[in-house]
């Protein structure tokens, strides 16, 4: 399997890296474009790849097999949508697009050229989240009530970092807010009700996010991200009968996760998997294509309109603004 890949940064270096470890088929990286010609070449080189694509063109003419997207947030939605048209299956890392609009066309392209399209939320496969799952399931800890997780890292204060420039949508929330939002998702569905707070700079991106998820029947989630502060980097779920932390870093390869039940006991689960872990989504990727799909069950188009609509109501509350995109907004 060729995999193409659009912007060779340090994201899709993982990436390349793990499609040693996936197992139903051999894979291969395919044309490459990047923005800056001797990098990309150095990726190419350095992985093997097919091509050191100059331009979108070059990069389609090789019939990818599939493509995995890994530019600048405001660029997902130009990439994704063209590699569509000309019915190349992609994996676009998270956010899929910036807004509610931009998602929505991009879920229509997929089925309009009936090809598949799934959100790069890799995490959603780790094999930690297999397990976390799984106690959820078993009812281990009772009817799941309330989540707390938190996400951040302390990125440079330089005009040139995009974590820091609202023209590539910049800020916490789409960088790594996104992760705790689509674990409230996941277990609590649509909430009722979102407040939002956080510390918002000059240029309008937020430095730090907390937000509030309310459900009409008591459930509730408090998610937090920050590029300026380092928190715990934990997520909890309480139950009923119990709770689980997943130590940081929770949305990669844990420390450990600890289930406590009520008065009772406690056990702890170390997972551990080779890699990064990006080959867990890419064989899910493998298998949507094997059974002709244009969406993944796990990880549909409908989760990822969800989810983009709850930082689309985040970003409405906070005046938090990525120019150049206020045409794309709804």
């Amino acid at each position: 399997m060729k995999w193409g890949i659009i912007g060779p940064g340090n994201i899709a270096h993982d990436f390349a890296k793990d499609l040693n470890y996936v197992e139903s088929k051999q894979c291969s990286i395919g044309p490459v474009l990047g923005k800056q010609p001797e990098h990309t070449r150095e990726f190419v080189n350095k992985y093997n790849g097919a091509l050191a694509a100059n331009d979108i063109d070059a990069f389609l003419n090789e019939k990818p097999d599939a493509v995995y997207i890994a530019t600048p947030h405001p660029m997902h939605y130009e990439h994704t949508l063209i590699c569509l048209q000309n019915k190349i299956p992609v994996l676009c890392e998270k956010p899929l697009a910036i807004n509610e609009r931009q998602v929505t066309e991009l879920t229509s392209a997929s089925k309009k050229n009936n090809t598949f399209l799934m959100e790069g939320m890799w995490t959603r496969f780790l094999p930690s989240f297999q397990f976390l799952f799984n106690i959820i399931q078993s009812n281990t800890i009772g009817e799941v009530l309330h989540l707390h997780a938190d996400m951040s890292f302390i990125a440079e204060k330089d005009k040139n970092n995009r974590f820091f420039n609202p023209e590539l949508g910049g800020g916490s929330l789409l960088d790594v807010g996104v992760y705790p939002i689509y674990l409230s998702y996941f277990l609590f569905g649509n909430p009722d009700e979102i407040f939002a707070c956080g510390k918002i700079t000059e240029a309008h991106i937020d430095e730090t996010c907390g937000i509030a998820l309310k459900y009409n029947n008591g459930n509730y989630a408090m998610v937090e991200s920050s590029i300026i502060t380092q928190t715990e980097g934990s997520a909890w779920i309480y139950g009923s009968e119990g709770t689980i932390r997943i130590k940081k870093p929770w949305t990669e390869q844990p420390e450990k996760i600890e289930v406590i039940i009520n008065n009772e006991s406690s056990f702890k689960h170390i997972p551990s998997w080779q890699g990064r872990g990006f080959q867990y989504e890419i064989e899910e990727v493998i298998k949507c294509l094997n059974e002709r799909k244009i969406e993944s069950e796990i990880l549909p188009h409908q989760a990822s309109i969800d989810v983009v609509k709850i930082m689309d109501a985040v970003r409405k509350q906070l005046g938090i603004i990525y120019p150049g995109n206020t045409t794309s907004e709804k």
